[in-house]
């Protein structure tokens, strides 16, 4: 029993990790890690009370308001969706302004999903569009509107094919992801492709973006501040907006965003406002109230601090309508003891091998898309997994396939990142099931019990306990062993304000708030539930073509 209580205790997993999740924790970005005593409501709180998010805030003053810019459409945020919808509106002959709350424009993704796209042909892929649209809205147990849903299948095409010429016409290439590296040979849950494509970036475009960024995500960056400086888009960073600007019931006519020297701008729309701030990530209070279950991960994979739900703040503020709760968290099994929550693990450690919790006890199929994994996890004492393998992994390893995000391609790891896991002792490995026990912490008989059993399901080539795919049931029995400890870490928040098939946002009697717009993260009516990650792509995708036709039709009204 002593074992059992130290494995639960979530300190004890974090402990290591200070020096690198230090940072993060000071900014908010690590949820739910520890109940403090003063996190307790004082007595006698009204448990009714609104979240303090939803309260609108006082009206700037008008003697604080320096400046006023007149324009067509304002897009708040350059994220992916907005910056296309700032491109877009602008083609559409709209004059533009485009406000980021950082210094450079924010871009996450590898590859880009959608479906009837020129890409789509070279690579020979098959889509069927309405099946897609039903996965989609089976993942969110229906509660999506399909026909925002449709809006992704129906324009996607369209909308992809556009951002590939305009990466083209500034110097970039584009290419399909080949569908072997997109399929699933085998999985116990079905695997739905789209077809994906990537961006590979020219020099000018490596040269002009920030340090660290992927180059997927510079050649992106490079094709739409290019194209939106050339279509004369006013494109304002450090100039995060604050308030809407509507009276009662009436048009939303503008915005006020707040200045570098603290003064404020008020941004008058003549047609239009589009909410494109991305998620809540880094909000605790709104991650609290729209996903319970966020308090029990380790933390925030990609701890922007500015995703903090503004365009969701300032929608709420004038009568906008969110999506009920609970909202679809992305969620990644990728924490690894004694690391910050921005480690990229390597595709090693994440593949379906046996899983344990912290009693040595296998509860659940392995094999299944990080966000089924994930939820699994969470549901175990202290929210984590230790994963277990031996010596044949090189062997084992290339036979299972793909799993979303856990493509083990060629080189299969890195040597040198291995050991240098390994002499961290975040990996732990042993020449016996008895001395890995003891490393991991776990009770020794209960994990000897449990590999052996896995061996005897392994040895007769079916898993009756859990149904996990044959190919993936491999013994563990060549020494030396492995293991390695993973948690539940967030990458995005996938609910938003609600939206009409033109993306115009509604109020909560399902009505447009006229001359207001939401796309990508923002918006809402789309994801439910958990995140499919079993169709690539998807998400970005859906931020390239909402992100597309916000600014389409709002340069229209």
């Amino acid at each position: 029993m002593e074992q059992e209580k130290k494995g639960i205790s979530r300190r004890s997993f974090l402990k290591g990790m200070a020096v690198g999740a230090a940072g993060i924790a000071a900014a908010g970005s690590l949820v739910g890690c520890g109940k403090e005593p003063e996190d307790t409501p004082p007595k006698g709180a009204d448990e009714n009370a609104k979240p303090s998010f939803e309260v609108p805030p006082d009206p700037i003053p008008e003697e604080e308001i320096k400046e006023t810019v007149t324009t067509d459409v304002v897009v708040c945020g350059a994220g992916i969706s907005g910056m296309c919808a700032a491109v877009a509106a602008a083609q559409e002959g709209a004059k533009v302004v485009l406000l980021e709350k950082g210094a450079t424009s924010s871009f996450r993704g590898i590859d880009y999903g959608g479906i009837g796209t020129k890409m789509q042909q070279k690579s020979g892929a098959k889509v069927d569009k309405m099946q897609a649209v039903q996965e989609i809205m089976r993942w969110g147990g229906y509660k999506a509107d399909q026909r925002v849903v449709s809006l992704w299948a129906d324009y996607s095409g369209e909308a992809i094919d556009w951002l590939v010429e305009l990466a083209e016409a500034t110097g970039q290439t584009a290419e399909p992801v080949p569908l072997e590296h997109q399929e699933v040979r085998g999985s116990t849950v079905p695997y739905f492709t789209t077809q994906t494509f990537v961006l590979n970036p020219s020099e000018e475009a490596l040269a002009a973006s920030p340090k660290g960024t992927s180059p997927r995500q510079a050649a992106l960056r490079y094709a739409l501040e290019t194209t939106a400086k050339k279509l004369g888009v006013d494109i304002r960073f450090k100039t995060p907006a604050q308030q809407l600007i509507r009276e009662g019931n009436g048009r939303v006519t503008g915005v006020i965003a707040k200045t570098e020297d603290g003064s404020y701008i008020r941004f008058n729309a003549g047609k239009a406002v589009i909410l494109c701030t991305g998620d809540y990530g880094n909000d605790p209070e709104m991650l609290k109230t729209y996903i319970p279950s966020s308090e029990n991960i380790y933390g925030i994979t990609f701890p922007d601090n500015n995703n903090t739900g503004d365009g969701h703040k300032m929608g709420l503020w004038v009568g906008a309508a969110i999506d009920e709760p609970p909202h679809a968290p992305m969620y990644f099994d990728q924490g690894l003891e004694g690391l910050p929550p921005t480690y990229k693990p390597v595709p090693l450690t994440r593949q379906p091998w046996l899983g344990v919790n912290i009693r040595g006890e296998r509860f659940a199929n392995e094999d299944l898309p990080y966000g089924y994994v994930s939820r699994s996890m969470l549901q175990q004492p202290g929210h984590m997994k230790w994963v277990i393998w031996d010596a044949k992994w090189p062997e084992e390893a290339p036979k299972f396939g793909m799993t979303a995000c856990k493509a083990m391609t060629p080189p299969l790891h890195n040597p040198e990142e291995i050991d240098e896991l390994i002499e961290k002792g975040i990996i732990k490995t042993a020449d016996s099931i008895e001395e890995l026990a003891q490393k991991m912490d776990v009770p020794v008989d209960t994990f000897k019990a449990t590999v052996e059993r896995y061996n005897e399901l392994a040895k007769l080539g079916e898993d009756k306990d859990f149904g996990k795919r044959a190919a993936c049931l491999t013994t563990i029995e060549k020494p030396p062993f492995y293991a390695a400890k993973l948690a539940v870490t967030l990458l995005v928040t996938l609910g938003g304000l609600k939206v009409n098939d033109k993306l115009q946002v509604l109020d909560t009697s399902n009505n447009v708030i006229p001359g207001l717009y939401a796309a990508g993260n923002t918006s809402g009516c789309f994801f439910s539930n958990d995140y499919p990650n079993i169709m690539p792509g998807l998400s970005h995708g859906r931020c390239i073509t909402l992100g597309y036709l916000a600014g389409k039709n709002a340069a229209k009204e």
